[in-house]
């Protein structure tokens, strides 16, 4: 009779069952979707949540950076919800045209997973400045100039300003300055203005996105030359040191105008500024009182002097005697 021991086995079959049929959670699969859109701060992607890992995703969307890479740990994200399937992200607080690195995320208890990197550049901006007022204003000219606070993303190229009659001028008017490229502050050369004008003015810049404008200012020019007087009465007797004082923004010039052979101009030019013109006058021997007129040229504008002399003795209507 054959005699058998007998070993006590574990039973293992339950706990393998039990293993089996329990999953761990793995990281999402998922795709970062194309740009749809994009501006100059701002663009719109997303992505596709292919498979959840065998959890829940918790939350998904895009991260983006400057740099390569870019992950949840960084503030530069959306959250776009949670679960699989499709989603769209609007990206926004972007620098103008910049190049950026874009992934989606999914998150679930296992972690987070990323689709694949892409890169999208933002829009370059229209720059942004401002217009100098304007000093060293004469008859024919004026300074001003503008500053380029930003240059939005795309270097300026020609900048300067423009003006006309009419308000809003425009960079396509021939009246207008180049005063070179970059950002920064820049003085502007205007010339060719007319005397007694009121013109608008505008700084200009312009860059890849355009061209942008500063605030309108207006510029009104002076006369080109003014006298000390317009008018004046001398007596009969021939004269010799007659004078009227020019301020002019320019050269003047000066002639008599009609058949006035009886006044002689001593000084026919001058120079910019303050001078004095004298002229003189022969003996009024007509018995009547005579007018002439002297023009005062200077660049566009010409002003007029009155010479009013009295007749030889007698009196004059208003009962003066001389």
């Amino acid at each position: 009779m054959k005699k058998y021991s007998l070993t006590a086995v574990p039973v293992l079959l339950p706990f393998i069952l039990l293993i089996s049929g329990c999953s761990i959670p793995v990281l999402p699969e998922l795709e970062t979707a194309a740009v749809s859109q994009t501006g100059t701060t701002s663009l719109t992607c997303g992505g596709t949540v292919l498979t959840d890992g065998g959890a829940p995703v918790l939350a998904r969307g895009v991260c983006w950076s400057t740099a390569t890479g870019p992950s949840v740990d960084l503030p530069t994200k959306t959250n776009n919800g949670s679960g699989t399937g499709s989603f769209t992200s609007s990206v926004t607080g972007l620098a103008p045209n910049t190049t950026y690195y874009i992934r989606a995320y999914a998150s679930n208890e296992a972690g987070t997973a990323y689709g694949n990197q892409i890169t999208a550049t933002t829009l370059p901006a229209n720059a942004s400045l401002t217009t100098s007022q304007a000093s060293q204003i004469t008859s024919f000219g004026a300074i001003s100039g503008g500053n380029i606070a930003d240059d939005g993303g795309s270097a300026v190229t020609l900048r300067g300003v423009c003006w006309s009659t009419a308000t809003g001028p425009t960079a396509d008017l021939p009246s207008r300055t180049q005063d070179g490229t970059g950002k920064g502050a820049f003085v502007s050369t205007l010339t060719g203005l007319s005397s007694r004008t009121t013109y608008y003015v505008r700084a200009y810049a312009t860059n890849a996105a355009g061209t942008a404008y500063g605030q309108q200012i207006m510029v009104e020019t002076p006369a080109s030359v003014s006298l000390s007087a317009t008018t004046l009465t001398v007596l009969a007797a021939e004269s010799q040191n007659n004078d009227i004082v020019i301020n002019s923004y320019g050269p003047w010039t000066a002639q008599v105008t009609g058949n006035t052979p009886w006044i002689t101009l001593i000084s026919i030019t001058g120079e910019a500024g303050s001078s004095t013109f004298f002229f003189a006058m022969a003996e009024n021997d007509t018995g009547a009182d005579r007018t002439g007129i002297i023009r005062i040229t200077c660049q566009d504008m010409s002003a007029d002097i009155t010479v009013n002399q009295l007749r030889a003795g007698g009196y004059m209507d208003d009962g003066d005697l001389f």
